[in-house]
This record gives structure tokens, C-alpha cells and sequence, in this order.
């Protein structure tokens, strides 16, 4: 089993250059001037229409910045689907047991908790089921996984393990929770943070297994379709 990212597997310099500018512009304005359009239009997109667009614009963006990366990640998957299918495998298993503890935790502490941004999927989910499977199963993933593992992750690996994994750890659970930060009391926003740090830990380590960003977005695939399907 591997231990390290190659350099292959990596963005380049431009690519990681254009990856931290976009990601500050997804962050940043991307959602403002969704809203905008949206409200100019005769016939407004609904929350989960409107969601899916933004979806898609990240996805494409992601296309277009990381095309040498991925593409060169999918060679690897293609060369090395030994390493691919054991790192999903593993990931996904150590995911759900991290996950388990995680819960019982949350659930000892803050009784009733209540994840506002899984809340707020479901209801879209109500509204246009379809959108938001492909949304979150298809176009999501690939963008997360670029952007916190391909990115923030690999850039920190080789300077720090242990910073590679806590930097990207926090980013990954705080970008889930930002939009809903005002809804939560101090202690509830520690157990939202805490609720994605098994997925940020074990989708960093899918990465550096299987030498390919494509070990991660699997699994992220995987736990999304899952997550959609078990909801009623």
C-alpha cells in the first residue's frame, strides 16, 4: 500500500495557482451573484434549482483548472486499481466506524443535534430529488476533493502530515458549516465541526493510499448517495 502522493498525482504550479483564485471567488462572490441573477429573473430558479447551478458552475470551473490533474490522476487510478479499490474499501470502513463513534459522542453531549446543512439538502431534496442526487453525487464531489485534498491538503503533505491533515480537516468541516453559523450555539458548532472530521480524516487518507485524487471522490460519492437514499 502506498504511504505518499507522488508528484504526479498533484496539481501543477498553474493549476494550483488558478485553484486557490477560484476558490476564493466560489467562496467569496460566486453565491452573491447567483442570488442576484436569480432575483432579476422573470421567473426565479427555486433554492434547489438554483443550488444545482451552482453545482455545476463549480464543477466545470474544476474541469477546466484541473484537467492535466485529473487527467493524470485517472492514469494512475487505471494503472493501479489495486491501490484504488483497497483505499475506497478501507476508507469507507474506517469512515462509518470514525462516523458511529463520532455520533454517540454528539449525540452524549448535545442531545437532539441537528446538522442544519443535511437539514437544509433533504428539504431540496423534497422539492427536485433528482438535481440534488446529481448534484451531490456527481458534480460535488470532484469539486470538494480538488479543492480541500488536491489543494489545501497536498500543498501543506509535504511541509507537515500532521498540518496536511488538520488544516484540511477544519476547512472541509467549516465550509459545510459557514452558511448556518448563525444558527448554531457555540457548543453546536463544535459538534458540527466535529461531525465532518471523519470525513475529512479518512477521505485525506483515501489520497495518499492510492496515489490518486480519484480514491477520495469515490468514497465521497459513495457516503452522499448512501446519506440521500436513507433519507425519507
Amino acid at each position: 500500500m502506498r504511504k505518499s502522493i507522488s508528484a504526479r498525482s498533484c496539481p501543477n504550479s498553474q493549476e494550483t495557482v488558478g485553484g486557490f483564485c477560484y476558490l476564493a471567488f466560489q467562496l467569496l462572490l460566486l453565491p452573491t451573484l447567483l442570488t442576484m441573477l436569480n432575483g432579476h429573473l422573470s421567473t426565479p430558479l427555486r433554492e434547489a434549482e438554483l443550488n444545482f447551478v451552482f453545482y455545476l458552475i463549480n464543477f466545470i470551473a474544476v474541469l477546466l483548472i484541473f484537467h492535466d490533474f485529473l487527467a493524470g490522476a485517472a492514469n494512475q487510478a487505471v494503472r493501479h486499481p489495486a491501490y484504488l479499490c483497497q483505499a475506497v474499501i478501507l476508507g469507507l470502513a474506517a469512515y462509518y466506524a470514525c462516523l458511529l463513534v463520532t455520533n454517540r459522542v454528539i449525540g452524549l453531549l448535545v442531545p437532539g443535534f441537528s446538522n442544519y446543512n443535511d437539514s437544509a439538502i433533504a428539504l431540496m431534496g423534497q422539492d427536485s430529488r433528482l438535481l440534488v442526487i446529481i448534484g451531490t453525487v456527481l458534480l460535488v464531489p470532484p469539486v470538494e476533493e480538488c479543492f480541500f485534498r488536491g489543494l489545501i491538503f497536498r500543498n501543506l503533505y509535504g511541509k507537515s502530515h500532521w498540518a496536511a491533515y488538520l488544516v484540511s480537516m477544519l476547512a472541509f468541516a467549516f465550509i459545510h458549516i459557514l452558511g448556518y453559523a448563525g444558527r448554531y450555539t457555540p457548543l453546536e458548532i463544535l459538534m458540527a465541526v466535529l461531525q465532518y472530521l471523519p470525513a475529512g480524516l479518512c477521505l485525506a487518507w483515501s489520497y495518499t493510499k492510492a496515489d490518486t485524487i480519484f480514491a477520495p471522490i469515490i468514497i465521497h460519492a459513495i457516503v452522499n448517495f448512501i446519506t440521500l437514499t436513507s433519507w425519507r
